[in-house]
């Protein structure tokens, strides 16, 4: 048998296992929205007691984060499509196994986490000469020197921003604004009713403890283009409306009613120059 690999990360990190978790768990249906065979072999391979999570975590959260993947990937190929030798950035990477999902075989693609989290990745996922791993926070400046851009540049950000103040947040959009004129990006966001109801619903009842609360709130994506004239929100992806067909009728009702909070959604823009696509 192999030995499992512990888990040692700070309070906030921790919440890179619940995606990993519910990608996981959404493979191993007999229809899945996502197949994600990278997550199941990952989570196999993690000390970590899950239970606590499956217990805890409603079907709600867990449709939430197929759903912010399935967008995700969506986004990217979109982008591929016009730049497929295109630059990706994954901000806050976590365990995330996007890459595996996507690759078209010519992008250039970078990894971006803290220390601890990094040195975590490294033990399941390698890096490869189109693939690099990056260990910093996002808040800092000297990564942004390593980043090579030749056909285009897409930042993608799940599940990282609402754990910020607004105040960082906006000093990080204008830092890539100014640096990265015409780049894209790609994150989820949250009302600062579905903050409450995401700190309430998903961190105390996957067990972690408020050190892990979501703090950043974005009522709309069009407040964003009142922060500065260079933004420009290209796309409102919300995870239920649209979707009857795929979900089931409870959760997709009950979607409906969350999309008109806000309570989570996802938004594609550009920083820097150019008109809407």
């Amino acid at each position: 048998m192999t030995e499992k690999i512990a888990v040692q990360l700070g309070n906030v990190q921790k919440t890179l296992l619940l995606p990993l978790w519910g990608r996981a768990m959404e493979t191993g249906k007999s229809e899945p929205l996502l197949v994600d065979k990278t997550a199941v072999e990952v989570m196999e391979k993690i000390d970590y007691d899950f239970s606590t999570i499956s217990a805890g975590i409603s079907p709600m959260s867990q449709y939430a984060w197929i759903m912010r993947s399935r967008y995700t990937d969506g986004v990217i190929k979109d982008f591929l499509k016009r730049h497929p030798a295109g630059t990706i950035v994954n901000i806050g990477c976590g365990l995330d196994t996007t890459f595996e999902r996507v690759d078209n075989g010519t992008l250039r693609w970078y990894d971006l986490d803290l220390p601890d989290t990094i040195d975590l990745r490294g033990k399941f996922i390698p890096e490869t000469d189109r693939r690099t791993y990056i260990s910093s926070s996002f808040l800092e400046e000297d990564w942004l020197e390593k980043i090579e851009v030749n056909d285009g540049l897409l930042f993608v950000s799940a599940g990282v921003f609402y754990y910020f103040t607004e105040p960082e947040i906006r000093t990080f959009f204008t830092r890539l604004a100014g640096r990265f004129p015409g780049s894209e990006l790609v994150f989820d966001a949250c009302s600062a009713f579905g903050i409450k109801t995401a700190n309430e619903l998903v961190i105390k009842r996957g067990g972690l403890d408020e050190k892990s609360y979501l703090v950043w709130s974005l009522e709309k994506a069009e407040d964003l283009e009142e922060w500065d004239p260079r933004y420009t929100v290209l796309e409102t992806l919300y995870y239920y409306r649209g979707n009857r067909k795929i979900l089931p009728l409870n959760i997709w009702l009950i979607g409906l009613f969350a999309d008109s909070k806000n309570i989570q959604y996802m938004i594609h823009m550009r920083l820097g120059q150019g008109s809407k696509a």
